[in-house]
């Protein structure tokens, strides 16, 4: 099957999926989209109503293209019967009949030559290879092709002898421009609905639809509000917090003791708090890097590879000092830009540098691309970020991968290598680049003139944002994040700030295929080299080869349309929903996937030489 022929209309499809619409506040409207099967949150007098994606997904709308086709499939038909009604021996002396048929061939040869245009229309959207790799659409234009033949020599060929074998040939091409109409429509059919395939649903999601379709059964308020209660609890992920009855100062003290005690701040700690220290937002940048930063900083095609030749590993120094001075964050959280400039000095110079893609430029494009969604599509104002919260994203960003191996999790346990031991073989990378930030921060004191609530919530942030980055934590964070936006009381800028920081990074972290073709082909070919580099290693140490780390079986272009199909696409469709001017540039994404699906047969070509 011609799989990759579909494969633009097929992300048109996953790309309709998911969206939010947005609509004045105390809209009735609000009410009326999908009954209440929707989530909404309100932010400078809007409320973004967010539709449950299986139910918007039938919405979508048939690419015109495709319109045309299946109205052209049904006038062909219809002219096939026709001819067969009007060819018997009954007919054949009739000079109407004759009119008649001379006006069918007329419209059944215009309609063949539409055929051959959306064969044509199709060879340029996927590769003229791509399409004919399938040995139906051969036999389709093939179809065709004789088709129209038969048609113009019947118009310019008389005599008996003719006659004859033309009536044997239009009967046989007659049936076979049958099967060729129910192959077309079987074709747009299955282009149609393979947006479909790659819809995931979390049981929390079905359960909390079934909840709501059951509260639409009574008419009772009681039973009503505690099937609300239901959905609350199970959409804010709290199903499994205590329920306190009868005496509760006792039990209280024992379940929530570790929190009373954070609370409490010793007159050591309070005196350590200086709260008139004060610095400036001064920060030794190079002149022309400035204006470059300044330029570039929230372009997508930035071409920041070319800055590492030049800076090395003092770039991402760079930037985030860049970053801290254009925000003022070190006069406002009074940090002391020296101490700053050695935390991330240390950060960048423990990234790798024999890593093809774990290394510093991937920090630096991680950070700016979480710089992008604050700035660019405005999480600055939806998640109402304080100048704490600007810190904790960008210096998490900077060390989400610090002190990174170049090797996954599963190879880590699979070789019970040091880090996988000390953190249980759960999420050992990700623990140990949380714990190198922090051991840096207490070095460089970094935070020292942070309150200990604002340390508190400055760690706990950063720590769940990284250990958000392991990709085996996907599935499970995505359907979290889904739940969470079909509850009613999503709110991005308080109670789910948290997990909007979470998505945010992990975003960023798969963002490859949202940048412009040039930087994501770079950074396919520098991740999928890593993950080969481990491959030799696993087949060398006898060990299972992980999925994309054997050299000879990866398809370059399968793998990335995979990644974009089943991780990348589907994310960012939901993130938009909190984010509604990401959509803009998500079409990005679709278009990097028709590249690589130009060059899924050069890449099984590569393959199979080897």
């Amino acid at each position: 099957m011609a799989e990759e022929q579909n494969l633009q209309d097929d992300s048109k499809k996953n790309l309709g999926q998911m969206g939010a619409k947005v609509v004045p506040r105390g809209s009735k409207e609000i009410s009326n989209i999908l009954g209440d099967r929707r989530s909404s949150y309100n932010i400078e007098g809007y409320d973004r109503v967010v539709v449950d994606e299986i139910t918007d997904h039938k919405n979508v709308g048939i690419p015109l293209i495709d319109k045309i086709v299946i109205i052209l499939v049904v006038l062909f038909t219809l002219l096939v019967f026709i001819n067969f009604s009007f060819t018997s021996n009954d007919a054949k002396e009739d000079a109407d009949i004759e009119k008649t048929l001379f006006i069918t061939k007329i419209i059944e040869l215009v309609i063949l030559i539409f055929f051959i245009l959306e064969i044509s229309f199709r060879c340029i959207s996927v590769g003229f290879i791509s399409y004919f790799s399938d040995f139906w659409a051969i036999f389709d234009a093939l179809i065709i092709i004789a088709s129209i033949i038969l048609i113009i020599l019947d118009f310019n060929l008389d005599g008996d002898a003719f006659t004859t074998i033309s009536k044997v040939l239009r009967g046989i091409f007659r049936f076979l421009r049958l099967f060729l109409v129910f192959r077309k429509f079987n074709q747009v059919k299955k282009i149609n609905n393979a947006g479909a395939r790659y819809v995931v649903r979390s049981p929390v999601e079905k359960v909390i639809e079934i909840m709501r379709d059951l509260a639409d059964q009574f008419e009772d308020p009681d039973i009503i509000k505690q099937l609300n209660w239901g959905i609350t609890h199970i959409s804010n992920n709290t199903v499994y917090e205590p329920i306190i009855e009868g005496k509760k100062s006792e039990a209280l003290g024992w379940l929530y003791q570790p929190q009373q005690q954070q609370q409490q701040i010793s007159q050591e700690q309070r005196r350590s708090i200086s709260f008139d220290v004060v610095f400036t937002n001064e920060s030794h940048i190079p002149e022309q890097l400035r204006e470059d930063f300044e330029q570039n900083i929230l372009n997508l095609d930035y071409d920041y590879f070319s800055l590492f030749q030049k800076y090395d590993s003092s770039i991402l120094t760079h930037l985030m000092c860049y970053y801290f001075q254009k925000e003022q964050l070190f006069s406002s959280l009074r940090i002391s830009p020296d101490s700053f400039k050695k935390c991330v000095d240390r950060l960048a110079q423990n990234y790798h540098k024999e890593n093809l893609y774990h290394n510093v430029i991937h920090a630096f494009d991680v950070t700016h691309t979480v710089y992008f969604f604050i700035q660019k599509c405005n999480f600055k104002e939806i998640g109402k970020l304080s100048k704490l919260d600007y810190s904790i994203l960008l210096l998490s960003a900077a060390a989400h991968d610090v002190d990174h191996p170049g090797l996954n999790n599963i190879f880590l346990s699979n070789t019970r290598h040091d880090l996988a031991m000390t953190y249980n073989d759960r999420s050992p990378l990700e623990q140990h680049h949380s714990s190198t930030l922090f051991r840096y921060i207490r070095e460089t004191d970094v935070l020292m003139h942070f309150t200990l609530s604002d340390f508190k919530y400055f760690r706990e942030k950063s720590i769940n944002m990284i250990l958000s980055t392991d990709n085996a934590m996907h599935g499970k964070d995505y359907n979290k994040l889904k739940a969470r936006l079909a509850s009613n009381d999503f709110d991005p800028g308080s109670k789910d700030k948290g997990i909007c920081f979470d998505t945010l990074l992990h975003a960023a972290d798969i963002s490859n295929p949202f940048k412009p073709m040039k930087n994501y082909e770079q950074w396919t070919f520098r991740v999928l080299g890593e993950f080969w580099l481990q491959g030799d290693k696993e087949k060398e140490l006898g060990l299972p080869i992980t999925m994309l780390c054997d050299r000879r079986t990866t398809n370059v272009a399968k793998s990335q349309i995979g990644f974009i199909d089943f991780m990348v696409l589907p994310y960012y469709n939901t993130l938009s929903q909190i984010l509604p001017q990401l959509s803009d540039y998500i079409e990005q994404i679709t278009e990097n996937k028709k590249a690589w699906a130009g060059q899924i047969d050069h890449y099984q070509t590569l393959l199979n030489t080897q």
